[in-house]
């Protein structure tokens, strides 16, 4: 897997830092945030797939024709990193939206995973002939910024089209930086858990009344298997993304300088309560035997273990409530959701997942403008209740999620419910907004292996795992502030 450990650069210019997107760390970036895993499948990683394999070249430019502009007629590229039914469905809306407007034409085109989405835009941006609309992942925020391929969308959007009040703030607030909106929310997530009803009443628990504490989660767990309903109590994939949702819930910033949104992050704060919490209750419960570890970013092994009955708990992401759903009824029980359970004590909300849209730079007006248009025309209620609805990420617009409140949605659909409560109950904090660093997936990489040090017995305890994982981190940090600065 790529890194962000090339040789040290004294200096790099934002055209080299286009044209070496991997050595800093692009290529070796995993989607996170909401892997759809089994029913909907994206090629990111973020819910889906796990984005783990080497990289694949993609920031190979496969398509050489420009998109024309005839008369009145502009042809814009969108490109993406969903596959499966989600990839189908971006498809669907782009050709909805070329039909229904006149002069535009959207071809939406998967370009892989999200690194490799990334990667490919930036090389297009430097070879002239950049897609007007590309989606990154959320952690890809600071490497898209640092490579100087983007423009903010509030300079694509004229602000007589967009009243910002109308979206959601928590899911604005991560794209927002210095005041300045870099990109269009458009598959956002967090992390909730899901548990087996059936399970949990065959075991004697309430299944209306889930855990939602570290202990409880324990506690219900060890109830599973003593019933014998369960080989284990619950799962999820070995991620960091659960650990940045677990800090700020604690509300611990992730990294310093504001989490890095009021500088460049210099330091990581692993050796903190907050990670003290988080791993010594996950250390603990896989001693226990309550947790089965699926492997590191195992979304699809994570989701078959409690399809099928081995764990009775899953931790995963909103985008999949859908697919979840249908799963479970598949395999014979009635699904349910609960909010992420955390440590005793006061709650203060999650931080997003997923990905944004984001327009190059080197447009010519035309398809700046018809770029403005399409993502107008998907933030609207009517695609945003679709989407929703289909997977579980959240719409972006508050009159979508009142409109689906007035319609009776939640009602029919409490489990869609859990994950938009748990968005609203956020308080807005340097923690809840989440953390901005441009080695990112690098700094995953050594969270997630630090957890399986620490499981191992490696002569690592849990205090000496997370020194470990502090000192990488923000060796991994100077390394690439030294090549941007």
């Amino acid at each position: 897997m790529s890194d962000d450990s090339g040789s040290p650069l004294d200096r790099v210019s934002r055209r080299q830092l286009l044209g070496t997107t991997s050595t800093l760390g692009v290529a070796g970036l995993a989607g996170c945030s909401g892997q759809s895993g089994g029913g909907s499948t994206e090629t990111e990683a973020s819910d889906d797939s796990s984005d783990s394999g080497a990289d694949s070249g993609g920031d190979e430019e496969t398509e050489t024709a420009e998109p024309t502009t005839s008369g009145s007629e502009t042809t814009i590229r969108f490109w993406h990193a969903m596959g499966g039914a989600l990839g189908k469905f971006i498809d669907t809306l782009a050709t909805e939206f070329s039909d229904q407007t006149d002069g535009i034409t959207v071809e939406a085109t998967q370009k892989g995973s999200y690194r490799e989405t990334l990667n490919a835009t930036t090389s297009a941006v430097q070879a002239g002939n950049p897609p007007a609309v590309a989606q990154i992942f959320e952690i890809g925020t600071q490497l898209a910024i640092d490579s100087g391929a983007f423009t903010p969308i509030e300079e694509i959007i004229p602000q007589d089209r967009i009243n910002y009040d109308n979206y959601l703030d928590s899911v604005l607030n991560y794209y927002r930086i210095d005041g300045t909106l870099n990109s269009m929310p458009f598959n956002s997530s967090n992390a909730i858990f899901y548990y087996n009803k059936d399970a949990f009443e065959e075991a004697g628990l309430d299944r209306e009344d889930p855990p939602t504490t570290f202990d409880g989660v324990l506690s219900a767990g060890q109830t599973l298997t003593e019933e014998g309903v369960a080989d284990k109590g619950t799962t999820w994939p070995n991620h960091s993304w659960f650990v940045e949702q677990w800090f700020a819930e604690q509300n611990q910033p992730l990294v310093n300088e504001e989490n890095g949104r009021a500088g460049r992050a210099t330091e990581i704060n692993f050796e903190s309560e907050a990670a003290n919490n988080i791993f010594s209750w996950w250390t603990d419960l896989y001693e226990q035997g309550q947790y089965l570890n699926p492997g590191i970013e195992a979304w699809g092994e994570a989701q078959q273990a409690f399809l099928t009955g081995k764990t009775g708990i899953l931790g995963y992401s909103t985008s999949s409530i859908a697919p979840m759903k249908e799963g479970a009824k598949e395999n014979g029980f009635e699904l349910g959701t609960m909010q992420l359970p955390v440590p005793e004590g006061q709650r203060n909300g999650t931080t997003i997942g997923g990905a944004s849209l984001w327009v190059p730079s080197g447009l010519s007006k035309p398809k700046r403008e018809a770029a403005g248009e399409f993502l107008l025309w998907l933030s609207q209620p009517e695609q945003q209740k679709r989407w929703h609805t289909n997977t579980g990420y959240f719409p972006v617009r508050e009159e979508a999620v009142s409109q689906l409140e007035s319609e009776g949605f939640y009602d029919e659909n409490p489990n869609f419910r859990t994950a938009i409560d748990q968005l609203r109950a956020t308080e807005d904090s340097p923690a809840t907004r989440g953390a901005l660093m441009g080695p990112f997936r690098k700094v995953r990489t050594i969270v997630e292996e630090g957890y399986v040090s620490m499981i191992q017995k490696d002569n690592v305890d849990v205090q000496k795992g997370l020194q470990r994982i502090d000192d990488q981190s923000e060796k991994a940090l100077q390394n690439y502030n030294q090549k941007v600065n």
